[in-house]
C-alpha cells in the first residue's frame, strides 16, 4: 500500500532536515575536537623547531659546512611559522588553507601526504622503548648468543 504523495514528500523533507542537522552537528564536533587538539600539536612543533635551532647552533663550531647549519635554521623557522599559523587560526581556516594548497600544488601536496604517511607508519610501527629501570634476564638455560635487535625497530 502506497502513501499519498504529500505524506511521502513530507517524510523526505523531514529526513533531509534530520540529515542536515546530523551533518552539521558532526562537523561542529569535529571542528571543536580539532581546535582542542591544536595546542599539543603547536607545542610539539615548537619543540621540534627548538631542537633544530639547537642543532644549528651545535653545527656552528666551524667543523661542519655552513649550508647544513643554514638548512637547519631555515627548517626551524618554517616549523615555527607553521606552529604560529596553527595557533592563530581555527580549524575551519586551516582546512580552507589546506584545500587551497592542494589545489595550487597537487603534486607537492600528494608528496607531502605520502611523506607524512610514511613517517607516521614508522612511528606507529616502532617498538616502545624499554625504560632504563627494567633489565632483561637471561632465560633459564642462558643465552647461546646475545639477543639481536628487532628488525622493525628504528
Amino acid at each position: 500500500m502506497q502513501q499519498p504523495p504529500e505524506t511521502s514528500g513530507d517524510l523526505r523533507e523531514e529526513l533531509r532536515g534530520d540529515a542536515q542537522k546530523l551533518t552539521s552537528t558532526a562537523a561542529e564536533r569535529l571542528q571543536s575536537e580539532a581546535d582542542a587538539r591544536k595546542g599539543p600539536a603547536v607545542e610539539q612543533a615548537r619543540s621540534v623547531a627548538s631542537a633544530l635551532n639547537k642543532a644549528a647552533e651545535d653545527l656552528g663550531g666551524g667543523q661542519s659546512p655552513g649550508w647544513l647549519k643554514s638548512l637547519f635554521e631555515q627548517g626551524a623557522q618554517q616549523i615555527q611559522r607553521l606552529a604560529d599559523t596553527v595557533e592563530q587560526k581555527d580549524s575551519r581556516q586551516l582546512m580552507s588553507d589546506l584545500r587551497q594548497v592542494a589545489r595550487d600544488n597537487p603534486t607537492t601536496f600528494l608528496a607531502a601526504c605520502a611523506a607524512a604517511g610514511f613517517a607516521a607508519s614508522r612511528v606507529l610501527r616502532a617498538e616502545p622503548a624499554v625504560p632504563s629501570s627494567q633489565s632483561f634476564s637471561a632465560p633459564q638455560g642462558g643465552w647461546s648468543e646475545p639477543p639481536s635487535p628487532s628488525v622493525g625497530a628504528i
